[in-house]
């Protein structure tokens, strides 16, 4: 099984290394990669370290529409990804594939009898 980091409402899987395809997102100009970004407050998902991002629609085709986030491509030892709201985590050498794990309301749960 591969290694599974969970940061707010992303998921961040390890996966098989595999060079970068599709889109380039590229870093800002301060160097940081952001993975996501709270609609709400803000706050941002971030690797302060240098990683490659690619999004490629074709490796995500087992993840539910809207979810797929991207992959990142992790080069030196470690990267760290941080949040203001979560505990940061140290994403070792390797390619993970970024997806948003799905918020269910109330209205969506149902019951179910056998």
């Amino acid at each position: 099984m591969n290694s599974l980091f969970a940061q707010g409402d992303l998921l961040i899987e390890h996966v098989d290394d595999l060079p970068p395809s599709g889109s380039i997102v590229a870093a800002l100009p301060d160097g940081v990669t952001v993975l996501a970004e709270g609609e709400a407050t803000g706050h941002r998902h971030a690797i302060h370290d240098r990683v490659a991002m690619f999004r490629d629609d074709g490796l995500a085709r087992d993840i539910p529409t809207g979810l797929y986030v991207g992959h990142i491509r992790v080069e030196d030892a470690s990267a760290r990804l941080v949040h203001d709201e979560h505990a940061a985590i140290e994403l070792p050498r390797g390619t993970y594939r970024v997806r948003r794990q799905r918020e269910l309301e109330p209205k969506d749960a149902r019951i179910v009898i056998d």
